[in-house]
């Protein structure tokens, strides 16, 4: 029988769903339970923290959906079941946190069968916030951010940070712990907060994971969730209450339920309401609305969020195409360049004369003439127009050259230049004329990384860029293809009898005055 016992706690240790189940911890109410009901969310979680290929995750999450409790769970399951002096530094925004957290990992010890601790004693430091194997020295370290932190000079091969967007002086923090890291096998961040608006750290990382998923990059997961897709996060609504137009629109866009908007407007507009600004922030609907800033915004952010929302799955790689080339129609290719030696992208966008973001192309290595070669066979392709920026300084003469010597036809200036050099004016007015006919909702953007950066272009003292750590090459690019549609946009009213596939609109003859 002793035999058997062994075996099966064997087994149970050897699987991490098995023992996360037999975990217990009290939920919202106070009530002791075991956790193995555990939300889509957290499995999405774990099967991320399991996965051996990952060793960076960030997760953007809501209020109160249980990642901190799933990663708590597993944080235990790691340290209890390892064979060897495993140690985990687990840092929270506050001195609450820290103590919840640590109760947290002794309701789980005292919880589990008698067989289980027999099989791996633990001792618990109430004092310096830390726990350890008297077996195998695994350890979890707790740290709240900003507090004192004698007698933490382990190196640990897991970091957990809890709310990193709440962490006072968040930047030269991490930068500190970072030290500590050991990158072995077993090597794992865990960054786990909600938004809190843009341009801090958690808002830096998530668009560092964006940018590593973008590329290929497997050993990084970002994990977002919705607050509607979680199952407490409704009211049933009185008869009297009827939903607003914009209440309407989330429906439609985001499939919300009357319950879900009702919800979702007393946590806005109610005596116990946050405020819209928020609850953008708290409970954020797509990746972007948690970071958006409300105010000197240069587009319209709910309606790129919206779009955002609207698209497929992202596009991987350097060229990414929605729309194919169409016999008889007009196409035009705003190009910012860069040398592609690792710092700015080169980026190309294509639209055609309907205001339908075609393709984008970007490079962030390999030399301006790799990126030069490969755009002269997309102009080619799409037959389109091509503005580039010329700035010395980028690369930029070096590819209108190449271009040139490639037979594309070239955007020149009304001047008699022979460059677009983006200045001071030039670059207010063409940000001007895209504000106004992406914010009447004319240009149909299909790609990920052209609407983020457009939802972070601020003009401050008197400059127009990307801001919160944002880059703008791709919103650059974009801002000069819709400049060079005044080339094309009103050659024929005929080009614009064709059907949109996805929303009615205005012709852009007609919304920028074009005869």
């Amino acid at each position: 029988m002793v035999g058997h016992k062994e075996k099966e706690i064997k087994r149970i240790f050897s699987d991490p769903r098995e023992f996360i189940s037999r975990l217990r911890f009290h939920d919202d109410q106070g009530d002791l339970r075991y956790f193995n009901r555990p939300y889509s969310e957290q499995i999405d979680f774990l099967n991320a923290l399991n996965n051996p290929k990952i060793k960076t995750i960030i997760v953007l999450k809501p209020r109160q959906i249980g990642q901190s409790t799933a990663n708590c769970a597993h944080t235990w399951y790691k340290t209890f079941t390892a064979k060897n002096a495993l140690r985990t530094l687990v840092v929270t925004d506050c001195n609450k946190s820290t103590d919840s957290l640590f109760d947290k990992f002794g309701t789980y010890y005292e919880t589990m069968p008698k067989a289980f601790k027999k099989a791996n004693p633990f001792k618990f430091n109430q004092t310096k916030k830390n726990l350890a194997s008297l077996r195998t020295n695994a350890l979890i370290d707790t740290l709240t951010a900003g507090g004192k932190a004698e007698g933490r000079a382990w190196t640990y091969q897991r970091f957990v940070a809890e709310e990193l967007a709440k962490w006072p002086n968040a930047e030269s923090m991490f930068a500190s712990l970072r030290s500590a890291f050991h990158q072995g096998s077993e090597f794992q961040t865990v960054i786990i907060s909600t938004a809190r608006g843009p341009g801090n750290l958690f808002h830096k990382k998530v668009i560092a994971a964006q940018e590593a998923q973008r590329i290929g990059d497997e050993s990084v997961k970002l994990l977002f969730s919705r607050w509607c897709d979680h199952s407490t996060y409704q009211t049933q609504p009185p008869s009297w209450w009827k939903p607003s137009a914009e209440d309407e629109e989330l429906s439609q866009v985001f499939g919300l339920t009357l319950p879900q908007l009702y919800w979702r407007h007393n946590m806005i507009h109610g005596v116990d309401g946050i405020g819209e600004r928020m609850f953008l922030q708290e409970f954020p609907l797509t990746v972007e609305e948690g970071f958006m800033r409300n105010d000197g915004a240069w587009f319209d952010g709910i309606l790129l969020s919206t779009r955002f929302s609207e698209l497929p799955e992202e596009k991987i790689g350097n060229l990414r195409e929605y729309r194919r080339p169409e016999f008889g129609v007009e196409y035009v290719i705003g190009v910012d360049p860069s040398w592609c030696t690792g710092g700015d992208y080169a980026v190309a966008c294509v639209l055609n004369q309907w205001g339908e973001q075609c393709a984008v192309l970007a490079h962030h290595s390999g030399g301006e003439q790799l990126f030069s070669d490969e755009l002269a066979i997309l102009a080619h392709r799409y037959k389109a127009l091509v503005l580039c920026e010329g700035n010395t300084g980028g690369g930029g003469r070096n590819v209108i050259k190449s271009l040139s010597r490639d037979g594309v036809r070239l955007w020149r200036p009304d001047n008699g230049k022979e460059y677009w050099v983006t200045g001071k004016g030039n670059k207010e007015m063409a940000y001007a004329h895209c504000r106004q006919i992406t914010n009447a909702d004319f240009i149909e953007l299909n790609d990920h990384q052209t609407i983020q950066e457009l939802m972070h272009i601020r003009e401050e003292n008197g400059r127009i860029e990307g801001r919160d750590g944002h880059h703008d090459d791709h919103a650059d690019a974009y801002v000069l293809a819709c400049h060079a549609l005044k080339r094309v946009a009103g050659f024929s009213s005929t080009h614009y009898e064709r059907p949109r596939l996805t929303r009615n609109r205005t012709p852009l003859d007609v919304v920028m005055g074009y005869k």
